[in-house]
């Protein structure tokens, strides 16, 4: 008898044993598994917040250019010019412009006629645009409806990368356009901003095909980081937004949460910007491991705890059956 005594304590010891281990392994799954997600939630949370911050570095600067853009289009000496443009010469017109040119630092100043014809242009370092005919651009082609526009474009007269702000000039009194200010700022601006509020991340510009217009990686700029087809590259194309680039693929997509890129794992942000389907992104390394979310995983457990704590009952039940036939037989 105390034998088997003796077994039965060192069996119930075994068991409470074998639960604890379990318990220990369980938890420390958990523990792992929880930190990997909460290191995961807070490089998220930096890489949302440092675009968070790109967006609105980048909004006020086209804020910035589409009030100064608006307050050409209203000025007083705009206005009378034209009315009559031989009441006002275009060396009074070139002042206005050319104080608004160096004040936001942009690449240029014009105003266009209903023709799309560039009438006033600020000097330019090495290419005229008096002169020259852009009703093709859209920017031209919303103002002369009558509504504001940002046309992100690479130049097709000195190739730079710019943005095209346009207002329609309206006379007072007329809701009918009678020309359009336009002001180019190079993407420098922009540029300048991916640097310094990216943290390190690879940041950009992306248009709504997917083409990088500014990045903190020159070599990806007018890239495609979308699937394109030859038809949709061509449509692109043709409407001369990027010039004749060949706006070849990247070699990653930038729309899952996590790309691969070079054998790295990247963590992906995007958020929109105050051009209507253009996006701000940001790319920073992270590990390779998917973290599944703790509620997740919690769930996970518990089941396996469950199950193993099952066939632990069964196992020790029979045993003890077993043991019990042995002794009455």
């Amino acid at each position: 008898m105390p034998n088997m005594m003796d077994y039965q304590q060192e069996q119930h010891m075994n068991w409470k044993l074998t639960f604890l281990v379990i318990i220990g392994v369980l938890f420390i799954c958990f523990v792992v598994f929880g930190i990997l997600s909460y290191n995961r939630g807070l490089e998220k949370h930096a890489l949302e917040t440092n675009t968070e911050i790109l967006r609105e570095v980048l909004g006020q600067i086209i804020q910035e250019v589409k009030d100064a853009t608006y307050f050409i289009a209203e000025h007083p000496m705009i206005q009378e010019w034209q009315v009559s443009p031989t009441l006002v010469d275009d060396h009074d017109i070139l002042i206005v412009l050319n104080t608004i040119k160096y004040m936001l630092d942009a690449s240029n100043v014009y105003i266009m006629d209903t023709n799309g014809n560039v009438m006033v242009c600020t000097p330019s370092r090495d290419k005229v645009f008096t002169g020259q005919n852009l009703s093709f651009r859209p920017y031209f082609q919303e103002a002369i409806k009558g509504q504001e526009s940002v046309y992100p474009a690479l130049s097709v007269i000195n190739k730079e990368r710019g943005l095209y702000f346009s207002s329609p000039i309206c006379l007072i009194g007329n809701s009918k356009p009678v020309g359009v200010a336009v002001i180019t700022l190079a993407l420098d601006r922009f540029d300048k901003g991916l640097r310094n509020y990216s943290n390190g991340a690879t940041a950009g510009l992306i248009s709504p095909e997917g083409i990088i217009f500014s990045s903190t990686e020159k070599s990806w700029l007018f890239k495609s980081a979308k699937p394109l087809t030859v038809k949709e590259r061509e449509d692109i194309r043709a409407t001369r937004q990027f010039a004749d680039k060949p706006l070849e693929p990247l070699g990653l997509y930038l729309s899952e949460l996590r790309v691969k890129y070079n054998d790295e794992s990247y963590m992906l942000v995007k958020d929109d910007i105050a051009i209507p389907g253009w996006q701000v992104f940001a790319l920073s390394k992270t590990t390779n491991l998917h973290p599944v979310p703790p509620f997740i995983m919690a769930g996970i457990l518990l089941i396996i705890f469950v199950i193993l704590y099952i066939i632990l009952a069964i196992v020790y039940g029979k045993e003890k059956n077993n043991r019990r036939r042995k002794n009455n037989g």
